[in-house]
């Protein structure tokens, strides 16, 4: 088998992994951000995140161009992700096959490919896929160019450094563990020291930029006893914790194994290149959430899913060394995952079971051209109101007269456009609407909470929808409901202009 074939295989499965029943999820929050600020021109969009999100500009940027070919839609906003993801894969078992073998390149591909953080990140319209893809693309060419001495490889490696830093600037961090990767194998280290530093040097006005912008992540709790089980389990292994152990245990078995047979060079090379690659990132973001603000996600560190499914894979090759058991390990990884991959792709699959896709598609089945739309503004849940729907789908408000809206996102440079007050709204109702459709939370009468990958709990407060100031506002300028309908968390409610009866007077 030629050396490039298995890369290919690996990477081209995993792009079916990821993308199958990615459109599924209903779009959410982030998502509607990213749609936000990519369906909006190139100036506007260069405006907006040279004030706020730039950490996210290069993804927007690309997902711009994507959507003006393709258009918006769960589908085409996720599917890129699951393409990178297929390069990161190829490029994980490219690196596998140059240091320890097929064995071990076959292990960390399938495992790269099934492990939840990459299945969640092809769900994903955010820059992580490709923050992950960027990081292991960057191993391979670090790999190829310390084994085989060829100054040429430094140069894609610095200008990788510069994408993947502008693409999502954490993974800038990856430096470091390939710092030490080239400090151990003593080779290169000038040819690695000038190309991480032009790389950087080249990204240093974007990183001043997402600097200046810290504040958006304040809102970030402070670390506390649950990082132990978000490094253990959430950061890779997200809704699969048996999956988690299963990886231990292999890992643990395959050292004692590995010590027992001996460690060739080529191993000892390959986890010197895995271990740094997902302990040193960790404990730079770790050490600086606990001496500074947090910074520190579980999301954030999935950049270093390549080095960890290196490791991994590499240890359940020294275990398996049949062909039916290195099956059996897999079957098992499988299983383990599965309730994960499932999760992920269930149609309310995202965090808070967010339900701004079907609320857009239901919209888009029961109005008709010249209703009026509106969002009642008060929600418990989201950073910003149910208008949020808009930003993600805006096909669902095609042909409708928003009568709700104040400003919009482009209006007011930012990701968000605003809503009218509900004076505001009933006015421009009583005058433009016979139909008006509104988007409100949904009506419960306790509270609940849900606990939200964040690290914070997500509280549902009670809520009525006749209880705000939207209702009263549109009731007083006379008009009703004619149709209530529950989607998950939001509502869409029908209002009408109510019927005057003039009585038949008798002589």
């Amino acid at each position: 088998m030629k050396a490039w074939l298995l890369p290919l295989i690996i990477g081209g499965a995993a792009v079916l992994v990821g993308a199958a029943f990615s459109w599924v999820p209903s779009f959410w929050w982030d998502e509607a951000a990213t749609i936000s600020a990519a369906d909006r021109s190139v100036a506007a969009l260069f405006e907006l995140h040279t004030l706020r999100d730039a950490v996210h500009g290069l993804h927007n940027l690309l997902l711009h161009w994507w959507f003006s070919l393709v258009g918006i839609s769960e589908f085409t906003a996720r599917i890129p992700g699951a393409v990178a993801l297929g390069g990161g894969a190829a490029a994980v078992t490219a690196t596998g096959q140059i240091l320890a073998g097929r064995r071990v390149a076959l292990a960390a591909g399938i495992l790269f490919m099934i492990t939840p953080r990459v299945t969640w990140a092809a769900t994903e319209a955010r820059s992580y896929a490709f923050a992950i893809a960027g990081v292991a693309v960057l191993t391979l060419l670090l790999v190829a160019a310390t084994t085989t001495g060829r100054a040429r490889w430094w140069v894609p490696y610095a200008l990788l450094v510069t994408v993947s830093t502008v693409m999502f600037v954490y993974s800038a961090t990856v430096l470091l563990a390939h710092a030490v990767t080239v400090l151990v194998h003593k080779r290169d280290r000038v040819r690695f020291v000038v190309a991480a530093v032009v790389g950087l040097a080249s990204a240093g006005p974007f990183v001043v930029l997402a600097a200046s912008q810290v504040h958006q992540v304040s809102w970030i709790p402070p670390l506390d006893v649950t990082v132990v089980r978000t490094i253990l389990v959430d950061q890779w292994f997200p809704q699969a914790p048996w999956a988690a152990a299963l990886c231990g245990v292999i890992v643990a078995v395959g050292a004692v194994v590995a010590v027992r047979r001996g460690v060739t060079p080529g191993d000892r090379m390959l986890l010197w290149v895995a271990v740094p690659g997902f302990t040193v990132p960790m404990a730079v973001l770790l050490v600086g959430s606990l001496v500074s603000r947090n910074m520190y996600l579980d999301r954030y560190l999935s950049f270093t899913v390549p080095a960890m499914a290196l490791l991994v894979g590499w240890a359940l090759a020294r275990i398996a060394t049949r062909w039916w058991t290195m099956v059996v390990l897999f079957v098992a990884l499988i299983v383990a995952v599965s309730p994960a991959y499932v999760a992920q792709r269930q149609p309310f699959g995202k965090a808070g079971g967010m339900d701004y896709s079907a609320a857009a598609d239901r919209l888009i089945e029961v109005s008709e051209a010249g209703d009026c739309v509106a969002f009642e503004p008060d929600v418990s849940w989201a950073p910003t109101s149910p208008r949020a729907v808009m930003d993600a789908r805006p096909d669902a408000v095609d042909g409708l007269d928003d009568v709700g809206l104040e400003l919009s996102a482009v209006e007011r440079t930012n990701l968000w456009s605003s809503d009218a007050s509900p004076t505001e709204l009933a006015e421009r109702a009583s005058t433009r609407c016979e139909v008006l459709w509104v988007i409100a939370d949904r009506d419960r009468d306790t509270a609940w909470r849900l606990w939200h990958p964040n690290n914070v709990w997500w509280r549902f407060e009670p809520y009525r929808f006749t209880d705000t100031a939207t209702y009263r506002e549109l009731d007083a300028a006379g008009f009703e409901i004619t149709g209530r309908e529950p989607i998950h968390r939001l509502q869409l409610i029908r209002w009408e202009p109510a019927q005057t009866l003039v009585p038949t007077q008798t002589q």
